[in-house]
């Protein structure tokens, strides 16, 4: 999947993110939305640092995940500023100073790589958000292409996301999901 996305055409991929972004704060005023999880994307990702501005200007409270490779932890840190961002022993971006720490924002928006429309999904492998999750008591939500819905063969760890949002749909995954599932 990452080579298809990777493979999108710019122009293509960049009015869909536009739809998406759209989508998404739409979403966020419509709820009221006032403290946000959300990743400082990869070059193959979702551009997420066009929402993460306008959430900040908006006067929303932003965090992004910082992993503790060694004890398999993820925290979501306060976002204050580009300027602040370094990037960590994976080179993925984070805050400078990761010692404000929210880890029960009113809504985090979930990265991955395959999702169903129940909203299990296949990450990056590492299981940072499906243990996170766990204990996490907020709305979770993905922002993907509609060429990342597809079969998830769903574990037993796995913690699905409410709402999936693709460019031609929002999705209620967790209407989806029979009763045990949760």
């Amino acid at each position: 999947m990452i080579s298809v996305l990777s493979s999108m055409d710019e122009m293509s991929k960049n009015e869909k993110e536009d739809v998406l972004k759209e989508k998404l704060i739409a979403f966020i005023k419509e709820y009221d939305i006032r403290s946000i999880g959300i990743v400082l994307a990869m070059p193959h990702e979702l551009d997420t640092d066009g929402l993460i501005s306008w959430m900040v200007e908006s006067g929303r409270e932003v965090y992004t995940p910082v992993c503790d490779y060694r004890k398999k932890e993820m925290n979501f840190s306060r976002f204050i500023s580009f300027d602040d961002i370094v990037t960590d022993e994976k080179n993925l971006r984070v805050p400078s100073d990761g010692s404000d720490i929210n880890n029960q924002v009113e809504l985090i928006v979930v990265p991955g790589l395959v999702y169903s429309e129940a909203g299990y999904r296949i990450g990056y492998g590492g299981g940072f958000y499906d243990r996170f999750l766990k204990d996490y008591n907020g709305l979770k939500v993905s922002l993907l292409f509609d060429e990342q819905l597809g079969e998830v063969v769903q574990e037993p760890h796995d913690i699905a996301v409410d709402i999936l949002i693709t460019p031609e749909r929002t999705i209620d995954a967790k209407s989806r999901r029979t009763a045990n599932e949760k």
